[in-house]
């Protein structure tokens, strides 16, 4: 139990924020911390230091960094390539549970005894999709 609670707390400790993952796609989109830093209006002392810690927690380098601004290592493109992709998938889970939640969408099943008359079900049902 004790190693569990030790297992979980490096976990905890080494999970990335989808803040991070956020953070370093628009550098790497904009080509700079200072333009990104400004489009998604922090610091960019924050946003620098949000992709320093996640560099960190991933052990590699995701930019190379000049005067000029940033561009991405080889490594750094493949892991922006996936951090594109779980940013979309979780942007989809919102935006599908939002949906859900407002009844927006989701699944309806309507059942029906069978001595209703089909003309009275047709118009429960036309008047349910208005």
């Amino acid at each position: 139990m004790v190693n569990n609670k030790k297992a979980n707390a490096a976990l905890r400790s080494s999970a990335i924020d989808l803040q991070h993952l956020r953070y370093t796609v628009a550098a790497a989109d904009h080509g700079s911390f200072r333009r990104a830093a400004d489009i998604l209006r922090v610091r960019q002392s924050t946003l620098s230091r949000c992709v320093r810690q996640l560099e960190e927690l991933i052990g590699m380098a995701v930019f190379e960094r000049s005067s000029g601004g940033v561009r991405t290592t080889p490594t750094g493109s493949e892991f922006l390539r996936t951090a594109r992709s779980i940013l979309e998938q979780v942007d989809t889970l919102m935006l599908s549970a939002h949906t859900t939640g407002r009844g927006e969408s989701g699944r309806l099943a309507i059942g029906f005894y069978t001595s209703l008359s089909a003309a009275n079900l047709r118009a429960t049902v036309n008047r349910l999709a208005i």
